[in-house]
């Protein structure tokens, strides 16, 4: 944490909290953002649109990110809700690139 960041239990006012959520929200973005480079490139490595859905290793990750939510005391279903969100997102979004990609061969 930064000399400027407050634990929720410091926070004295609704704008104390508002700019720790802005803080966070900054944090977040970043990392999607990062994490959207690494779909854009497993897009560019797939040859077939079909490949952009694979149910055994989406279970796997939601089952991880329930885990990993429990450990952090996090709700489950609202963590699970955002990553099947999330990962709808980008199988088609990597379906799309596939699909162009081999449009334009």
């Amino acid at each position: 944490m930064t000399a400027a960041t407050k634990l929720p239990v410091e926070c004295e006012s609704k704008d104390d909290v508002r700019a720790e959520i802005d803080r966070i929200d900054q944090q977040l973005l970043a990392l999607l953002a990062e994490r959207h480079r690494y779909v854009t490139r497993m897009a560019e490595i797939k040859t077939d649109p079909h490949e952009a859905y694979d149910p055994a290793r989406i279970e796997t990750i939601i089952n991880r990110v329930r885990s990993r939510s429990v450990d952090l005391e996090l709700d489950e279903d609202q963590a699970e809700l955002i990553w099947r969100t999330l990962i709808d997102w980008n199988v088609n979004y990597e379906k799309g690139i596939i699909a162009a990609r081999r449009r334009a061969r």
